[in-house]
């Protein structure tokens, strides 16, 4: 057992498990991370690595990588109501305009993160959970397959970064399915696409509401385009997503941006579990990461970002009580008060504002206002950025002093 067992195990390489497996690695701890598929692979997303990432990218060293790779930041955000109105939000910063997050295709985004943490760790790909290992109640370990041959691997604390359908979460009794807090979304990947700007779009156009369609640059003339919808939306509407996507880059608004544009590949779908429903992600022995723990930020449907801030946490807490020789249970429960803690009002601002802006009169008012309004475009760019001024969505003079605007 000595050669299989290990201080943690890392269930899942993509950004939230290999950036965890990195942080614990460095503290000089023997850490396996498993992962079912071979790297770099292709993962559905919107591949759009916000603000939240940057500090734990930094931390991790990447961010020269991903800079010398050419990958694009974007400078700004452009927003567009059902009635074709548009505003650009530059990104600020005390004031100032700052760049903002990469937009990364997660093939190579998190090929990057998986090569940084076998330097580091134990990795092994193709390799596929396929059981969680329990003693009188306690997570022990894990089963795996790997080459048709499986095995055991025993370990401190068994870290969950598999995904949405995580068998660790699903093992643990960890997951819900409740519509309301999960989001469908399809993504393709164009090249010649016209009119790219540098900014991420964010368009709330009638083909895609009550969701809203997106175009996020990769290069000059290329871009990762989709569209998203609460999928209890999705399920009352009976809408078929893929359909929605050729509608929206084929109206009138569009089509001229388009008319040259070629589909690279297949559209993809994926849910996405998100943080509006505080899912239980820690328990004897077991935490969880990411999508695994439900963390998608409810208003933008990012959801590296508060991923990677998971993996800090656990690195802080779970690190922490490895130094010391034994996770208890109350190490395990005190990363999910860490994590709720830091990211929870985040998070409420966010649901707030996804419920305010599905309100189509007034992201007509929003948009409209911000477009004559220069003191309306900081306080959106402000409340993109900072968690100070999201709490506005929840206060009623703010609404009145943008109809005043």
């Amino acid at each position: 057992m000595e050669g299989n067992a290990f201080d943690a195990i890392v269930v899942g390489a993509g950004p939230s498990g290999s950036t965890c497996a990195c942080l614990l690695a460095e503290r000089g701890l023997r850490i396996l991370l498993l992962d079912k598929e071979s790297f770099p692979r292709d993962k559905p997303c919107g591949d759009a690595i916000g603000g939240k990432a940057l500090n734990v990218i930094e931390r991790l060293g990447l961010m020269q990588e991903l800079s010398e790779k050419g990958f694009p930041r974007n400078s700004g955000i452009i927003f567009s109501s059902p009635s074709g109105n548009e505003v650009e939000i530059p990104l600020l910063e005390n004031g100032k305009k700052v760049s903002g997050g990469f937009v990364c295709k997660r093939e190579d985004f998190d090929a990057i993160l998986f090569q940084h943490a076998e330097k580091k760790c134990k990795a092994m790909e193709k390799t596929e959970v396929v059981d969680v290992l329990s003693e009188e109640g306690k997570v022990v370990g894990v089963k795996a397959r790997h080459d048709g041959k499986e095995e055991n691997y025993y370990c401190n604390v068994v870290i969950g970064a598999d995904g949405v359908n995580s068998i660790v979460a699903r093992k643990a009794g960890c997951l819900a399915a409740d519509s309301r807090h999960y989001a469908a979304a399809v993504r393709a990947y164009y090249s010649g696409v016209g009119g790219l700007r540098g900014n991420i779009e964010v368009h709330f156009v009638p083909e895609s509401m009550p969701g809203y369609f997106w175009i996020f640059p990769l290069s000059k003339n290329e871009a990762n385009v989709g569209v998203g919808m609460l999928l209890s939306e999705a399920k009352k509407r009976k809408v078929n997503l893929e359909q929605v996507l050729l509608q929206c880059i084929s109206s009138k608004k569009f089509a001229q941006r388009f008319a040259s544009a070629k589909l690279q590949g297949r559209m993809r779908g994926w849910s996405l579990p998100l943080a509006s429903a505080r899912r239980k992600c820690s328990g004897d022995g077991f935490i969880l990461l990411g999508d695994a723990a439900s963390l998608v930020d409810p208003f933008s449907g990012e959801g590296i970002g508060n991923g990677m801030k998971s993996a800090a946490i656990a690195d802080e807490v779970i690190g922490t009580a490895l130094a010391k020789g034994q996770v208890t249970i109350q190490d395990c429960l005190r990363y999910e008060g860490r994590l709720w803690e830091e990211i929870g009002p985040d998070v409420g601002y966010s649901h707030a504002m996804q419920k305010v802006l599905s309100n189509g009169w007034v992201l007509e008012l929003a948009i409209s206002k911000a477009k004559r309004s220069e003191w309306l475009r900081e306080e959106l760019a402000g409340m993109i950025a900072s968690r100070e001024a999201k709490k506005k969505a929840r206060d009623p003079f703010f609404y009145l002093r943008m109809l005043l605007a």
